[in-house]
Order: C-alpha cells, then sequence, then structure tokens
C-alpha cells in the first residue's frame, strides 16, 4: 500500500493502531515525581528574566507545589548560574532530521514537500528524540506543531507524542493542524500538477494527495485530543497551519471556537517572500488587517516566523497582544530571510523564541539560537538595536506564554518550580576572575553543553546534563534502526522528488529552472 506522506505510515503500521510497543519501544527507567523538598545551588542567580543584574549565592529549595524558599549562600566566586528555563516556541518535533531522510535545506516551497520523504517510523520514539535533545537544551516547555494526518491517526498520534512528553518531563502545547486547501503549492492542486509531465503528476497526484477530511470531523479532533490528553503539563491548541492552505470559513471557525473555548492558537504567517507575494494578491486589504477582522487576532494567539511582516502590520499584532515566535535559523537554512525584530520591538509587540526542529547546526541548541537572534537583531555601528535582555525576555517569558503558560520567567517563593543550572567554568577558563562577568559569558558562550540540571514542576528532567525520564541512547537506536530498515524505499522516491522541486522552482520563480537546470 502506497503511504500517505500526510498520515506517515500505511494502515499496516503497528502505531496506527496505537500499539505503540509494538513498534519497538526499547525499556526505559521509571519517571517518577520529583524529589520532595529537593534543593539546588548556585554561585549566580538570574531571579528573573526582567532582572538587570545577577544576585550572587543562593540555594533554592522546592518541590512538587512550587519553589518553597531562596536562601543566601557563601560563594567563592564559581561559574554555575541558576535562571528560569526556556521554552520552544514553535517546533515540529522532529525527532529525525530531515537531513537523515533527503530532505536538505533548500528554499521553503521546495523544501517543504522533501519532508514528505520521511518513512513510517514510530511517533512516540520521533517525539522522545526531540524532546530529549530540547531538555538537554534547557526548554521545558515547547509549542509542538504535529504534522498534518487524516484525524483518527492524528489522534493516535497525538496519545505517543503526550507519552513521550510525560516521559520525559517535557511540558508540551500540542498544536493540531487544520487545513482543507493547497495541499502543493499556494494555488489549486491541478495548477502546480499541470508543471509536472503526465507520469510524474500522477505520481505526486498518488502520494501526496488524499482526501481532506470535512471541517467538522477535523475540528472535532481537537475537542477528543484534548479529552484523551489535556493535563496541567499537557495542553491543546488549534492548528491552522497557514492562511494559504486554510479557507476563510476554516479560519472563522477557529477563532469562533477559541473565543468560545479560551483555548490558544497557533499558524504561521508570511513565512516567505513567496506567501507576501501571494498574501498581497489574494488579500489587497492586507493579509494581517484581513485576519483582524475575521476575529483571530487577540492575546490567544501566536504567528510564526514573519519575515515578511511590515510595520503597520506590528503595530496591529502589537495592540492585539499577539505573540510572534521568531525562527531564525529556520529562516536563514530555508532562504526566508530575516524577521524585522527591531520593527516588532519598537511597536511593542511580543516576540518569543523558536527552533521549528532546523536550529542552525541540527542540535536542537536554544542557548545558540538565542545568540544568533540577538547578533542579527542587536545593531550596526554604534547605534543601538534590540537589547540582549529583551531576547532572553522572549526565551524566558513569551515562549512559555505561547505554550500556554503565562507568568513564567520568575524564581521566587510561590512560582512554579521551573529551574535551569548552568555549569559555565568551561567557558571561563580563559578569564581572570575580576574580569569574568558571567551575565556576559551567558550572553556569548554558554550552549546545551552547560546544561547541568533542568527541573520542570518540580521534576527533576535533566541531571549531570543527562536525561532522566529515558534511555535516550536506546530511543535513538531503534529510530535509526527503523529509518535503516527503510532507507532503500526512501531513495527511490529522491529522484521524483527533485523533478518535482525543480518544477516548483519554475512556479514561483519563473526562469529558474533554465538558469541552474537542476531543483533548488
Amino acid at each position: 500500500m502506497t503511504p500517505d506522506p500526510y498520515l506517515g505510515n500505511d494502515r499496516s503500521d503497528p502505531t496506527t493502531r496505537g500499539d505503540v510497543a509494538a513498534a519497538g519501544r526499547p525499556p526505559r527507567p521509571a519517571a517518577g515525581p520529583g524529589r520532595s523538598g529537593a534543593a539546588l545551588q548556585a554561585d549566580w542567580l538570574l531571579p528573573s528574566a526582567r532582572a538587570d543584574a545577577l544576585e550572587p549565592g543562593v540555594e533554592v529549595r522546592y518541590d512538587a507545589s512550587g519553589v518553597l524558599a531562596l536562601n543566601r549562600r557563601a560563594t567563592s566566586g564559581g561559574s554555575t548560574l541558576l535562571m528560569p528555563p526556556f521554552a520552544n516556541a514553535h517546533d515540529h518535533g522532529r525527532g529525525v532530521k530531515t537531513m537523515a531522510y533527503g530532505a536538505v535545506d533548500a528554499p521553503l516551497e521546495a523544501w517543504f514537500p522533501a519532508t514528505f520523504a520521511l518513512p513510517p517510523v514510530d511517533p512516540y520514539l520521533v517525539a522522545a528524540a526531540a524532546f530529549c535533545r530540547m531538555v538537554r537544551s534547557g526548554i521545558a516547555s515547547t509549542v509542538h506543531c504535529h504534522l498534518s494526518r487524516e484525524p483518527r491517526s492524528l489522534l493516535l498520534e497525538a496519545q505517543a507524542v503526550s507519552r513521550a512528553a510525560r516521559d520525559i518531563g517535557i511540558r508540551v502545547a500540542f498544536v493540531v493542524p487544520l487545513r482543507d486547501r493547497h495541499r502543493l503549492g499556494y494555488a489549486a492542486d491541478e495548477t502546480i500538477l499541470r508543471l509536472l509531465e503526465p507520469a510524474d503528476a500522477e505520481a505526486i497526484r498518488e502520494r501526496l494527495l488524499r482526501p481532506i477530511a470535512p471541517l467538522d470531523e477535523q475540528l472535532a479532533v481537537v475537542d477528543e485530543i484534548a479529552a484523551t490528553c489535556e493535563s496541567e503539563q499537557f495542553q491543546v491548541q488549534y492548528g491552522p497551519v497557514g492562511v494559504e492552505w486554510c479557507t476563510d470559513e476554516l479560519l472563522s471557525r477557529v477563532a469562533a471556537a477559541a473565543h468560545a473555548s479560551g483555548r490558544r492558537i497557533h499558524m504561521h504567517l508570511l513565512e516567505s517572500r513567496y506567501q507576501r507575494a501571494w498574501a498581497d494578491c489574494e488579500y489587497p486589504q492586507g493579509i494581517v488587517r484581513h485576519l483582524d477582522q475575521m476575529g483571530l487576532l487577540s492575546p490567544r494567539l501566536t504567528v510564526a516566523h514573519c519575515t515578511q511582516l511590515r510595520p503597520g502590520e506590528c503595530e496591529l499584532l502589537a495592540a492585539r497582544g499577539v505573540v510572534v515566535s521568531i525562527n531564525t535559523s529556520s529562516n536563514l537554512r530555508l532562504r526566508s530571510g530575516i524577521a524585522p525584530v527591531q520593527s516588532m520591538h519598537e511597536a511593542g509587540l511580543k516576540f518569543a523564541v523558536g527552533l521549528d526542529a532546523l536550529a542552525l547546526d541540527d542540535d536542537d541548541d536554544l542557548l545558540r539560537e538565542i545568540r544568533l537572534l540577538r547578533l542579527l537583531h542587536g545593531g550596526v555601528g554604534f547605534r543601538d538595536g534590540v537589547p540582549r535582555e529583551a531576547v532572553l525576555e522572549a526565551a524566558c517569558c513569551h515562549g512559555p506564554a505561547a505554550a500556554g503558560r503565562p507568568g513564567a520567567g520568575e524564581i521566587a517563593p510561590g512560582a512554579i518550580a521551573d529551574l535551569l543550572l548552568l555549569d559555565l567554568e568551561p567557558k571561563t577558563l580563559d578569564l581572570c576572575e575580576p574580569l569574568s562577568d558571567i551575565a556576559t559569558v551567558l550572553h556569548t558562550r554558554a550552549t546545551a553543553a552547560n546544561v547541568r540540571t533542568l527541573v520542570v514542576a518540580g521534576r527533576t528532567v535533566v541531571d549531570d546534563g543527562a536525561v532522566c525520564g529515558v534511555d535516550e541512547a536506546a530511543i535513538q537506536a531503534e529510530l535509526q534502526a527503523q529509518l535503516r530498515a527503510q532507507a532503500g524505499a526512501t531513495a527511490q522516491f529522491l529522484p521524483l522528488l527533485r523533478r518535482y522541486q525543480a518544477a516548483l522552482a519554475e512556479f514561483y520563480e519563473p526562469g529558474s529552472r533554465a538558469k541552474t537546470g537542476t531543483a533548488p
């Protein structure tokens, strides 16, 4: 049976029956609650992502109910830092990196169909591998935009993602994908298929197109996933994938449902220049204003990417309380451009930091991502840009808000016990003690390798740099075994994929195929 790219497996795959164990899930250690009355000690404390300075010498006592006390302690001027953890404000939980199945970096519009080459693998393993990398990077919360599936399979995969999140201890906002048009590009499907030779068009039709589920069924599965999986650590959000892929009817119904339920909405917006051109043609009054008229713009909404936002659009989004996820590495790797973060900052538009499963080095290192964002938007010459404190606030405060947890980013008695301990000593070995400014070291040198302990809601999730709740090495080994077993079939799809990418390049940028002779 031909695999369904939206489903990610065929009907015989055990994951479609919800039998994740049958797909070979490795044994793992039990993942119990955090120790009662535990404590963390550090040489330095950043009590809030908005704090102006570090405080020396601290012991934080906590349990599952929250932070119990902050006690001062003597310090010898070491280099351990306790701070609020990060949130990954936009991701797709790609435990299998796209390069592993031939989806190498390319313009977004050509890269996206390449992700359909992902072979059928256990969704628990995929989510667990991604979440392990995240927590080792100091990420306590993530916005998980699941890939499009038919509704019944989506429910089963949501359950697998929920189990992975629970085993590892990360807090997840699960975004249920919703779409009802334009499966192949920013046009009718038949328009895209006419760009291909008949045999290729038929092969793409068979592999990539499936019937679109009725809107009632798509929206109903949001409630089903919530009823089955939702908890303090696992929230569900509406996920209209983007305006290009959603009719006004779908967007209007999502706006009404979110207003009635209070549930958050998460969607892509203006990610590339081709999306901007399409939007300007389709909505001459302005795409952001159109979304506002439909009631989508509110503090419940997060929009991702936004590389093509204009200053007036930043102001409107800010006025409505919307959060924007900035995905710097992803936008660079997929040639989408650089988001206008300075305009957002000047407009008072809240922005967060997302990895989009495409970190610069494919390692889900949020500390490096923060640094890249800060350097790109920190200013030119003596003209300052976005301050480093605003970038840290984006990662520690606005990101958790996008994940459904407002008020994060603070370590204080009574606050939720979300704690990140970094050991920055390896980054200070060339610095004489009077010149060793730990705050500057954090912003200029810290990486995921410096994460020592991560506590989420009082539970120790990472200890001494290793994930506590699962056997990460066993998960990765089983995932690789499943990929190797299907490598031949994956490779057979790639020649067709390259021809399809070349046709898409011609559609979006006429003449590009003649200039290069290859796909992007």
